[in-house]
Parts: C-alpha cells; sequence; structure tokens
C-alpha cells in the first residue's frame, strides 16, 4: 500500500541529546513522541549542543539516521545550499520553523521567497521571540531585521503556532507599523508535556521546611531574558536563612560575569551555587529537593520549566510575562509585575517564614494545579489540528525552469 502519512521537516538549532538548548528541545521530542505514529517526522540541526564547539560523540553527522520516531540529520555546517538539499532530499507536507530569527529560519524563508523550494507548507514556532521582553534584547538588529522581513513578505503564507493565548497577542502585535506582516493563521497550540516522565518522576516527600529558611532553585539558561541577576538582587534583600541552587547552561558568559559579582556580594545569610546543565529526565527530581522555583523572566511563550515545577510539586515564584496567571488564586504560587519589586520582596520573605503546615499545603496545591492542566489541556487534539490547518493552504511559489536548471548546473 502506498505510504499516505505527511512527511514533516522540522527545522530546529538545537535537539537531542543536546540538553542546553532550552525549553524547544524538549517541546520538539514530546511532539514527535506524541504524533511520531502519524506523520514521518525528519529533523534537521546542529551537530553540536548550545554554546559547545565540539560536535556530539557518537552520534552520526551530515547524514540521516533514525532517532526515536523521527529521522535526524545533524548538521556540520547550515549553508543554504544544504539546507535545500535536505528539503529537496525530504520533499516535505510541512516545514516546521522553531524559531523567528534562527539563520535556519531566515534561510528557508528566503529560499522560500525565491522559489527554490519544493510545494510545502510552512508552520512557524516563535518560541516566545517576540515578546516584548525578548524585543528588548539586542532590540536594534531585530526593529531591523522585522523592518525588512516583513514589507519582503517573507512571513507571508505560514501558520503561526502560539503556544498559548498569551503567545498569540504578541505574534499579533510583533509586525513594524506600516508593514504587511501577513500574519494569516495564528493556531494556538500548547508545547506538548512528556505525561509518562512527568507523572512517574513525581515524589509527593518534599524537604521540611522550617519558618526563617527556604530553599530556592533556579533552573533554567543563565542569559538576560530569564533575569538571573534580579533573582539575586531580590533574595539579597530578604531576611532569613536562603539557599538558592543554580541549575543550567551558560548561554551569555558576560552576563553570567555580572551575576557571579553580584553573588560575590551577598550577605553571609544568603548562599548560592551554581550546579551546571541537567538533562531533561532531571529535571522534576531537582525540583523535588527545593522549596520554591524563582524565575523572575522577562518572557516566555509557554515556560515548560514552569510546569516541570507544578509537576514536582514545587511553587512558583514568576513574573506576569509567561502564560501561568493569576496563580496566588489556587495557592501555587506567585507572577509578580517586574516593576514592582516590593511586592516581590514581599512574596520572597512569605516563602521564607512559612512553616512546614502552609508549605504542604502550598506544595499539594501545585501539583493539583499541574494533573488539573493536564486533563482539561487538548494539547494532542491541537498539536494535529495545526498541521491539518497548515495541509489545507499547502502552497508555495516554484522557481522558474531556466532558474532551476542554472541553480541545479551550479551545485
Amino acid at each position: 500500500m502506498p505510504d499516505t502519512m505527511s512527511r514533516i521537516l522540522v527545522f530546529a538549532d538545537w535537539y537531542l541529546p543536546g540538553c542546553k538548548g532550552g525549553g524547544s528541545v524538549s517541546a520538539i521530542s514530546n511532539l514527535i513522541e506524541l504524533l511520531g505514529d502519524e506523520f514521518h517526522f525528519y529533523v534537521f540541526t546542529r551537530n553540536r549542543d548550545n554554546t559547545e564547539d565540539q560536535p556530539y560523540a557518537d552520534v552520526g553527522f551530515d547524514q540521516w539516521v533514525t532517532v526515536g520516531k523521527a529521522k535526524i540529520f545533524y548538521a556540520s555546517e547550515l549553508s543554504i545550499r544544504t539546507i535545500r538539499q535536505r528539503i529537496r532530499e525530504v520533499e516535505p507536507h510541512i516545514i516546521y520553523l522553531n524559531s523567528f530569527f534562527s539563520r535556519l529560519t531566515m534561510k528557508t524563508l528566503l529560499l522560500r521567497k525565491c522559489g527554490l523550494l519544493p510545494s510545502s507548507a510552512v508552520v512557524l514556532a516563535p518560541r516566545g521571540e517576540l515578546s516584548p521582553g525578548a524585543l528588548e534584547l539586542k532590540s536594534f538588529r531585530k526593529w531591523l531585521y522585522r523592518k525588512l522581513a516583513f514589507p519582503l513578505g517573507l512571513y507571508r503564507n505560514l501558520v503561526w503556532q502560539a503556544s498559548s493565548a498569551h503567545e498569540r497577542e504578541t505574534i499579533q502585535s510583533s509586525s513594524i507599523p506600516g508593514s504587511s506582516g501577513g500574519q494569516d493563521t495564528i493556531l494556538i497550540a500548547p508545547d506538548v508535556p512528556n505525561s509518562d516522565v512527568l507523572s512517574r518522576a513525581y515524589s509527593p516527600q518534599r524537604p521540611k521546611k522550617e519558618s526563617g529558611s527556604a530553599r530556592f532553585v533556579f533552573l533554567s539558561r543563565i542569559s538576560r531574558i530569564k533575569n538571573l541577576e534580579f533573582a539575586l538582587e531580590l533574595l539579597g534583600s530578604a531576611q532569613g536563612d536562603i539557599e538558592l541552587d543554580i541549575y543550567g547552561p551558560i548561554g551569555d558568559p558576560a552576563y553570567w560575569e555580572q551575576c557571579q559579582e553580584r553573588i560575590r556580594r551577598l550577605p553571609d545569610g544568603v548562599r548560592v551555587h551554581y550546579k551546571g546543565a541537567v538533562s531533561p529526565d532531571q529535571v522534576i527530581q531537582i525540583f523535588s529537593k527545593y522549596h520554591f522555583q524563582i524565575l523572575p523572566t522577562l518572557g516566555e511563550n509557554f515556560g515548560y520549566v514552569i510546569l516541570e515545577a507544578f509537576a514536582g510539586g514545587c511553587p512558583v515564584l514568576i513574573s506576569d510575562q509567561t502564560p501561568w496567571r493569576d496563580l496566588s488564586k489556587v495557592g501555587a504560587g506567585w507572577d509578580l509585575a517586574l516593576n514592582d519589586r516590593e511586592r516581590w520582596l514581599e512574596a520572597i520573605q512569605s516563602c521564607v517564614e512559612m512553616d512546614q503546615a502552609r508549605y504542604e499545603l502550598f506544595s499539594q496545591r501545585a501539583r493539583s494545579y499541574f494533573e488539573e492542566w493536564m486533563s482539561a489541556t487538548p494539547y494532542r487534539l491541537r498539536a494535529v489540528e495545526l498541521f491539518q490547518k497548515a495541509l489545507e493552504g499547502l502552497s508555495s511559489p516554484r522557481v522558474p525552469p531556466a532558474l532551476e536548471r542554472s541553480i541545479g548546473a551550479g551545485q
């Protein structure tokens, strides 16, 4: 029988076995595990992890290799020529881009604009890059790119994936005033959690909580958008016996040096330790060792690590720049405005002064919040609808035959 399953070619700067690429790695791998029996997935990615100079050991690169339910191409170079060759090999029904500003995305959309690709639908997941906080970082460069890319039509005729209503709003407002952004379709499809891992790793045993002390954890990439320095400044202003352990890859060495300088100036009652990067399957077990997660992020499209904290029964202190809102109403934590320093200090002091009985209630509510979200969120259905919608509008400009022959002769 002929194979009727649609082919989806995923472009991602980083993928498994890497663990330093942020939440998008988990989102993509979980999606493939969930839908890998209904779609043929191919992943084009780098042959090394984020911030690493050396390629993965024991991984074949510059060839298609099978990993789980997908075929992966670990590329040693990301030229337009290589990208085009891989697309022509796969002949995907859908090209799935997982960044707005990635060079992979820019090159692929430029090839499409020039009519140099086979007919494929395009789905673009910005992964939080269009949030106000993210756009403030390297703002001129990002403004200039959008100023050029939108009027050129690079982002026309595609389906946008928003992981939440919060991100949909940021996508809708992302085009440069006066340009034709052309955001045809924006569908909400939440990041896919690994329900087996999230459920299996949970332990109701929490660290003992005494009034006057608290153990906090920061588990995320160390970069300006995650706002670790702000967390350090706040903890240094609180009263009590405070411990903070930091997990995550160092994505911005200059920013990490600023954080280290802040750590050196902290009072004796605040102890901070850097624990390094961790693999995704360790995350929930790590959360089980701490009382609270602290993450004053400048912007998250989904915040997979926040969901993992809830899964581990770990209440959170996060900014209001994520989809996870009104947490104090359900007793799972706090989501606070970044310009309200006093409210942050009050929340941190409440954490420190909390006793065992009250903490157990907070922890139980965090876990309950996770379970309710898992049962109420149709993430599988939304993912299927995302790709079905893209297939309904399948179209792509084709290159003139004369130009096609000249390009082929030049390769």
